[in-house]
């Protein structure tokens, strides 16, 4: 799961260095022990030198056809599920609407919260209900995350475990329109649905529209004179000097289409006192933007992926960084798709379905040669992009915590380029070994 590039390049100049020392014998001797060594700790595998590859020669060797078309891919969103229309949501829930709708967590327990053991703990009765739960309509001021329940502890299934905040769903970025379901009784929190996840955030990092129809006619705006960020991280500026980093595929209303001095003039929500919605203007890099979305090509794909290579992982979207699903996700959300934000939705998505269920280990070797570049790989709690074999492997690109290799745990946390051949499970089964389903879109 190390990235390729510095990997691959270390091997194949020892033995420049070793022809360099040849005329001192024991200088030799200690280089050679000292390479092997430094090169076991840092590659920890037995690799080939593909001293021959080049990311360039790999790109220029894909198709940058046209896939689809901006309407085949409107009509492949309808197909998904696991999305929510904002615009047409029910006005109120009832008291069961919601208790069913919030109190679906309670399997999260046992486990440690800030180091602290709970059999349980009952966030049930800091929730606001009422009998009818009026919805209300907000739109969000910063990146925000998305909490199973309304606290900022941090919860784990080991005492020592620092990295992964069970209670940490997901983020959403600046200007993502949202419900707001209910609030905690605190007044901090509120419980929000986004178009593909819900969960609770600060209320503070939200601002409120009027009306359900100036709501409506927001999103409208949204989805007809746009830009969409195509950097890993594009910085949008206030006219304040203020600034916020913001990831790719989040999508900013148009003020004016000519930019200046190389930037582009959009609209930004911020919140008057009230906490209403009201509107300021920012500026993004046209390097990081483009006008609505990229055409959906192979080589636009890869280029997408391979601009977050080497970002630390982050669970559940925490300090600005993706997991392995909102990795896929925001891909291609710069091509326009509304990808589901978790993996198993993901492996639910349409398209052209393999299924790897009963292959034996050569079946599933011909089926990966047969897959084209960009096809979506799964496997248990994990989603991968194909990228193709490259020297007689087949490798992918993705957002990727740890794998076994040769016995030894290797942790990346990071996006990494990976040999599934190579790459184990915790099981000692190989990534290969361990697909579910592959999917081809289109």
């Amino acid at each position: 799961m190390k990235s390729f590039l510095p990997m691959l390049i270390l091997p194949c100049i020892v033995p420049k260095i070793q022809e360099a020392i040849s005329s001192y014998s024991i200088v030799k001797i200690f280089c050679r022990l000292f390479l092997s060594i430094f090169l076991f700790l840092m590659l920890q595998v037995d690799r080939t030198c593909l001293a021959n590859f080049d990311l360039e020669l790999y790109m220029s060797g894909l198709s940058n056809n046209l896939l689809m078309s901006q309407e085949e891919i409107n009509n492949f969103n309808k197909k998904i599920n696991n999305t929510v229309s904002l615009s047409s949501f029910k006005s109120t829930l009832s008291k069961e609407e919601l208790e069913k709708l919030i109190f679906q967590n309670n399997y999260y327990f046992p486990l440690y919260i800030d180091s602290i053991y709970y059999e349980h703990q009952n966030f049930d009765n800091k929730i606001v209900v009422k009998d009818q739960n009026i919805i209300k309509y907000a739109i969000t001021l910063k990146r925000v995350n998305i909490r199973t329940f309304p606290t900022l502890e941090r919860a784990s299934y080991s005492p020592n475990d620092s990295r992964f905040d069970q209670f940490q769903e997901t983020t959403f970025e600046i200007n993502e329109p949202v419900l707001v379901i209910t609030e905690d009784k605190s007044g901090k929190w509120a419980f929000i649905q986004g178009r593909d996840y819900n969960g609770w955030t600060l209320k503070k990092d939200i601002a409120f529209f009027h009306n359900k129809e100036e709501f409506i006619k927001y999103i409208k705006s949204l989805k007809s004179n746009f830009i969409t960020t195509i950097s890993s991280k594009s910085r949008l500026m206030f006219d304040t000097g203020e600034f916020q980093d913001i990831n790719m595929g989040t999508k900013f209303i148009i003020k004016e289409k000519e930019p200046i001095n190389g930037f582009l003039r959009v609209i930004v929500p911020i919140k008057d006192s009230f906490g209403m919605i009201k509107f300021t203007t920012g500026s993004i890099s046209t390097s990081d933007v483009v006008y609505k979305f990229l055409p959906y090509t192979r080589k636009n794909v890869i280029i997408q992926a391979f601009k977050m290579l080497n970002e630390p992982y982050g669970w559940g979207g925490e300090n600005g960084f993706h997991d392995c699903s909102s990795f896929i996700q925001d891909i291609f959300k710069t091509f326009g798709f509304t990808f589901p934000r978790n993996a198993d939705a993901q492996e639910m998505l349409p398209g052209t379905r393999f299924s790897f269920k009963n292959l034996d280990y050569d079946e599933r070797l011909q089926l990966i040669k047969n897959l084209k570049p960009i096809s979506l790989l799964f496997m248990k709690d994990h989603v991968m992009l194909y990228l193709g074999f490259i020297d007689n492997s087949p490798y992918v690109i993705n957002d990727i915590t740890a794998y076994y290799q040769n016995g030894i745990l290797v942790r990346d946390y990071k996006v990494a380029v990976t040999d599934i051949i190579n790459a184990r499970r915790s099981d000692s089964k190989s990534f290969l070994e361990s697909l579910t389903t592959a999917i081809e879109i289109p």
